[in-house]
């Protein structure tokens, strides 16, 4: 197990999506599950998309990651998600690809964190 990483995943957000599903843990670990798995796939989609200068691509992987985030409470994801959608939105191709870089990082580290909370979880019920 990882060392806690509090900065990377509300536990408050995510336990509020589980009382939102009516306390059915195994549809959580679903959505957690399908987050964790997509993500390498989001993020070469996303490094595709700007390595192409393609903006719309990029904004389209960029609000899909921003709102399965927030979703899941995966702060430190959206928060850099929604920075790279103003970086595209202005024309900045170069800093969406430092942002792709942070995202590469903090997105790991997130997806390590939902794994532990949502086991956790599991483990308490």
């Amino acid at each position: 197990m990882t060392s806690p990483d509090p900065g990377t995943v509300d536990a408050d957000e995510l336990r509020r999506l589980l009382r939102e599903l009516s306390g059915d843990l195994r549809s959580r670990r679903r959505f957690v599950q399908t987050y964790v798995e997509m993500w390498p796939v989001r993020l070469a989609r996303l490094r595709a998309a700007l390595d192409a200068d393609d903006a719309d691509e990029a904004k389209v992987v960029l609000l899909s990651i921003r709102s399965s985030s927030v979703m899941l409470g995966v702060i430190g994801v959206s928060g850099l998600a929604s920075a790279g959608l103003r970086a595209i939105e202005l024309g900045q191709f170069e800093r969406a690809r430092e942002i792709h870089g942070a995202l590469d990082e903090v997105g790991r580290r997130s997806c390590d964190r939902l794994l532990e909370l949502d086991a956790a979880d599991a483990a308490e019920s």
